[in-house]
């Protein structure tokens, strides 16, 4: 059996300390843009290029964000998680595609339903992945629904047979997360060239998106930290999110992990998480907050109040409760309603370790 030192030394590398791209068609009520219909040359252009079906899509539109792992990971948002060589940035991506396709928690949240996960790494040994899967504390039959392509002989990404290829095997599998590790391995374009991402967003991101698939591409940093990823500053156009992370170790082997927004389309997500990455009783990654000043506690504790008085359900999400609060004549800031939708959901949700806290900090 592998014991903390064992892990400890496997990962020793590991502990070393906009404007938003272009939306494209959504699948609901219009074709998706790779599909080339039968015999669409001699359509009329207006059959060729449907327009969106209003009504079909305000019935399927959610009214919260909908998310595979909360706070990180949205359906259908394409994000770059970016950090230095050898931060555990595909350690925790693959903590996280596990957890997501096994329905175990993630990251602390608590768990569920499984959902498949495409994972393609030209990056990491097979023999890595086990190893870390096994410290993860995972078994062959716990992932069936993780599809793993381990340095598979792709076309290039920025074309389009690389494009089609990677869409349509994650269409096979109905992937809901495509994660790519990482993304100077699977371009053929100069990585300082604009062009390069542009066909990237063109052949592969755009037709994953179209189908409401999560895609998160994995890239180092450049020299310059405050740069972000190295080559093209164009990296960054084609995704709604950007994630910086960055570590530090602590006293006893384990890391903390800083996972800053660098930028995002709307507002959904926080400006930081924090994860501490741990290996007692076994690996693992869990979000842990800052601890809240206490002016902020008191804002957050009132505007649970607010939502109690009001009747909002536990489970309501942040853009509902913000709504309600403000049209009921609340003055209350974005994040406070989430420290407090946040706050409701935990307590609700993992009553035997949080209700206490829940009661003690938000009475």
């Amino acid at each position: 059996m592998t014991g903390p030192a064992d892990i400890l030394a496997a990962y020793s590398g590991a502990f070393n300390g906009d404007p938003g791209p272009p939306e494209p068609p959504d699948s609901e009520g219009v074709s998706p843009t790779h599909t080339l219909l039968a015999g669409a040359g001699n359509m009329a252009a207006h059959k060729r290029y449907p327009v969106l079906d209003w009504h079909r899509l305000f019935e399927g539109a959610a009214d919260d964000v909908s998310w595979l792992v909360p706070e990180f990971i949205a359906r259908g948002q394409s994000y770059s998680l970016v950090s230095p060589a050898k931060a555990g940035k595909s350690l925790l991506m693959l903590d996280v595609a596990a957890a997501i396709a096994a329905g175990r928690s993630a990251l602390g949240h608590p768990a569920q339903a499984p959902v498949p996960v495409l994972y393609v790494d030209l990056e990491n040994s097979r023999d890595d992945i086990i190893e870390r899967l096994r410290d993860l504390g995972y078994d062959p039959g716990d992932l069936d629904a993780l599809r793993y392509l381990s340095f598979p002989t792709l076309p290039p990404l920025d074309s389009p047979a690389g494009g089609r290829d990677v869409v349509e095997v994650a269409n096979h599998h109905g992937a809901a997360l495509v994660v790519i590790d990482t993304i100077a391995r699977v371009v053929a374009g100069e990585e300082n060239s604009a062009d390069t991402f542009r066909a990237l967003y063109r052949h592969t991101l755009a037709p994953l998106k179209a189908e409401r698939r999560a895609v998160v591409r994995l890239d180092h940093r450049g020299k310059d930290a405050k740069a972000g990823a190295r080559g093209s500053s164009a990296k960054n156009d084609d995704v709604d999110v950007v994630w910086q992370l960055s570590q530090s170790p602590g006293p006893d082997g384990e890391a903390y992990v800083s996972l800053r927004l660098e930028r995002q389309r709307g507002n959904a997500h926080p400006e930081r998480i924090n994860v501490l990455r741990d290996v007692t009783p076994r690996l693992r990654h869990v979000a842990k907050d800052a601890p809240l000043a206490a002016s902020e506690r008191q804002r957050v504790g009132e505007c649970i109040e607010a939502m109690k008085v009001l009747g909002l359900p536990v489970d309501i999400g942040r853009p509902r409760a913000l709504k309600a609060l403000r049209e009921s004549g609340y003055k209350v800031r974005s994040d406070t309603v989430m420290a407090a939708v946040k706050a409701r959901k935990m307590a609700a949700n993992c009553p035997e370790v949080d209700g206490g806290m829940y009661e003690e900090l938000f009475p």
